[in-house]
């Protein structure tokens, strides 16, 4: 097994398998991802034992054919406390399991239990003060700075008293963020403020509309002060994506790029429509710095943004990722990795981490969420926002590309129906979608 990291503790447990002599099962949380999904068809594919722990009926992962067990589990945003009292329950009962981080809150809690988590299940973490820092985003502004690492200016108000050094210095428009997504409810990605006179209502509106659990509010009382962030158009660039892995050594280190092309809803939302473009070696060059520098190892998604000359970086993602799937098919099986790493098996990295770093063979393609995209197409349709024209656009660049899709497979139909069942439960509350659908 590999020794820890010097300063980041024990990243892989001794836990034995309760079946010497087969591959250790791996337990993903999280059946609603589209991360979690690749990660089961990508790892029932080599043969390991999926087991997935979700509540929700719909959850597409659950009906994944890879899967081979799934199991109910209370719901970390909602319960925290109970979700790790139940894993460690099960780990308990049924040693030996690999752990992957799923979600934001997923990835901040295994790394506060994971010594905990490590008595009954192979982990693959860095300590929680390294993945707080790249969850919290003033806490990763300022190291940022600190390294020189292009980001866009950003303002940590104490409060809407404090708003004023904003509105004179801010270039708007500006969005507010929370702090974080480590268990926020209800999620929200902020509030897109496009001028000085807005920008107190809108601050009031959105603290009053959020809130943390207070696990983490004990732990960083300030952490419910939302950033003040300028907003970048990205009409023209996207959004530039590194994504990879990286070992607790800072030596394994591989990373695929891609632009998100379009994303729901559509100033703040997630990514629905994804392009492969070429690695631009400085900023991954300056991925690997924040690593190395922060103590992180495991998955990772990087956003970055083009302004006044140069990409600034919005956003670390310590985890698996919705366009993951994209990955896995441009030759880095990110799950496969997590899994080898968290097993101990070094050289079996090694050796996966230089297949990985090898070019793409064919095209590429481009990765979409296509029943997501139909919905975000007809709902901006009806609102006025896009016109017919734009939206036949969309539909001949799927044709035209060969797509890597977030849920539909023809060898793996059934989470495609669960997907399509949810979205049709989504329906019976449209407000929130229609809200999206006019947004500016």
């Amino acid at each position: 097994m590999n020794a820890a990291h010097p300063g980041v503790g024990l990243p892989v447990s001794t836990a034995r398998p309760a079946r010497a002599a087969a591959l250790p099962e791996i337990l993903l949380t999280m059946a609603n991802y589209c991360g979690t999904l690749a990660a089961a068809r990508s790892l029932g594919r080599r043969g390991i034992r999926v087991v997935v722990a979700d509540g929700d009926p719909l959850a597409p992962a659950r009906w994944s054919r890879h899967v081979a067990r799934t199991v109910d589990c209370p719901q970390i945003e909602a319960e925290p406390a109970r979700f790790i009292d139940w894993l460690l329950s099960l780990g308990a009962r049924e040693p030996g399991r690999v752990l992957c981080t799923s979600s934001d809150s997923i990835a901040w809690m295994f790394a506060r239990h994971r010594e905990e988590l490590a008595r009954h299940f192979r982990i693959y973490v860095p300590c929680v003060d390294a993945m707080y820092k790249l969850l919290n985003k003033w806490r990763l502004y300022e190291v940022c700075v600190d390294l020189g690492i292009g980001v866009p200016p950003t303002w940590l108000p104490n409060g809407v008293e404090d708003l004023s050094r904003v509105q004179r210095e801010a270039r708007f428009p500006v969005v507010i963020k929370p702090q974080t997504q480590i268990l926020l409810f209800p999620h929200q990605k902020g509030r897109v403020v496009h001028g000085a006179g807005e920008l107190r209502s809108l601050y009031r509106d959105f603290v009053s509309a959020t809130t943390h659990s207070p696990i983490l509010r004990e732990l960083d009382p300030r952490v419910t002060a939302p950033v003040v962030q300028t907003l970048v158009d990205t009409a023209t660039e996207g959004i530039y994506s590194l994504s990879g892995f990286v070992d607790e050594s800072g030596e394994l280190f591989v990373v695929r790029a891609s632009r998100k092309v379009l994303q729901w809803p559509p100033r703040l939302g997630v990514g629905l429509c994804f392009e492969d473009v070429a690695v631009r070696q400085s900023l991954a060059a300056d991925v690997a710095r924040l690593c190395r520098h922060i103590g992180y190892f495991g998955p990772f998604e990087v956003e970055f943004v083009y302004s006044d000359g140069r990409y600034k970086l919005i956003d670390f993602n310590p985890r698996f990722f919705g366009q993951m799937g994209f990955d896995i098919l441009r030759g880095v099986d990110l799950p496969y990795l997590v899994y080898l790493a968290g097993m101990g098996e070094r050289r079996q990295l090694e050796r996966a981490v230089r297949e990985a770093r090898e070019p793409t063979r064919g095209p590429a393609g481009v990765y979409c969420h296509r029943i997501d995209l139909e919905v975000a197409l007809r709902l901006q349709r009806w609102a006025g926002r896009i016109s017919r024209r734009d939206c036949e656009r969309w539909r001949v660049w799927l044709s035209r590309n060969r797509v890597t899709d977030a849920v539909m497979d023809r060898e793996d139909w059934a989470p495609g129906l669960a997907a399509s069942a949810a979205l049709i439960r989504r329906a019976v509350h449209p407000r929130a979608n229609w809200r999206s659908a006019h947004e500016r």
